[in-house]
């Protein structure tokens, strides 16, 4: 037990050196400005609404799966709301109900479309995504429009960190205490081994549409409360939200081996919006951003995936040592 316990600290001491460490370059290379506590509560605002969408997509990632549709669902779920908020004044339940359920809709038509034109995912999502965007132009409320303040609520503090840790258990217990968490953690080792054991991978592949809908719908209802309004999408500009929380998810599964998958994702959520931060605060070009970011993630990436060969090759050359020793001892 003792031996558990020092080992669940050492973990947990690695996986929060790594957002520490990306905190302390910023901050000090910034000269303070950044890290101080209203842009850190800021930035852990924004890094709900994507360790959300990088929520819905593990499953379907997990099982190689790439849905490329997300981002222009996450918009058009809030545009639909938005549309209706203005228009029709509708009460906030039924502008909660009207969000998520957009989202939970057009995830499900994404996976019928999947499975009925059995292309690989990558593409029939593309292909969607395409058509949602050209749907959120469709409806001409304008480029960029304001939600009225009483439909902004659950973007408040501690509401949105509530809905989020509400939203943290649920998707905890469906991964690790659900016959569906078993069976897409049973595809993502293998879909054959999964088929001889009995799952069905066309209904699993379905299901996970759906509840990618549900965290979309969650991410899409949070991130418009918070900004205080949407703006269509044009030429695959979704992609911006894909792939940042792509990003994410790839981190958070570096750092899987030393934490439960769910945190992995919310670290590197944390550590993606940090770094977004702090390139802004250092006056970089937003040419120059992605750059930044993507060859700091790539390190990240190669450190945490490598520690165990380091450790393996360290232990060994500490091993031989000890052999030649005693080589030596007894010669």
């Amino acid at each position: 037990m003792h031996s558990k316990s020092k080992t669940a600290i050492g973990n947990a001491i690695k996986v929060l050196c790594v957002p520490l460490f990306v905190y302390l370059f910023f901050a000090i290379f910034s000269k303070g400005k950044f890290g101080s506590t209203n842009s850190m509560i800021a930035i852990s605002q924004q890094t709900i609404a994507a360790t959300l969408v990088s929520l819905a997509m593990a499953p379907n990632l997990l099982c190689n799966r790439f849905d490329l549709s997300v981002g222009a669902i996450m918009t058009m779920s809030s545009i639909m709301g938005t549309y209706l908020a203005i228009n029709n004044s509708i009460s906030l339940p039924v502008f909660v109900l009207i969000v998520i359920g957009t989202a939970i809709v057009m995830n499900s038509i994404t996976g019928i479309a999947y499975l009925a034109m059995k292309v690989p995912a990558m593409v029939t999502t593309l292909g969607v995504c395409m058509i949602y965007e050209m749907l959120t132009n469709l409806l001409n409320i304008g480029w960029c429009t304001a939600l009225p303040e009483q439909y902004t609520v659950f973007g408040n503090i501690p509401t949105c960190f509530i809905i989020f840790g509400v939203m943290l258990v649920i998707f905890y217990f469906i991964y690790t205490h659900t016959g569906f968490g078993y069976n897409v953690r049973a595809i993502a080792s293998g879909q054959q081994i999964a088929k001889n054991i009995g799952i069905k991978p066309k209904k699993n592949a379905f299901l996970m549409f759906v509840m990618s809908g549900v965290f979309v719908g969650v991410a899409s209802l949070i991130n418009v409360s918070i900004s205080g309004q949407i703006a269509s999408e044009q030429y695959f500009s979704s992609a911006n939200i894909l792939f940042n929380c792509m990003l994410g998810f790839y981190v958070g599964l570096a750092l899987i081996r030393y934490c439960n998958i769910m945190v992995g994702i919310l670290i590197g959520n944390f550590i993606m919006t940090m770094m977004s931060a702090g390139l802004l605060a250092l006056g970089l070009k937003s040419s120059l951003q992605n750059v930044a970011a993507g060859l700091v993630i790539l390190v990240i990436m190669i450190v945490t995936s490598n520690q165990g060969r380091v450790t393996d090759y360290f232990a060994m050359k500490h091993k031989a040592k000890e052999i030649q020793k005693k080589i030596s001892i007894s010669g």
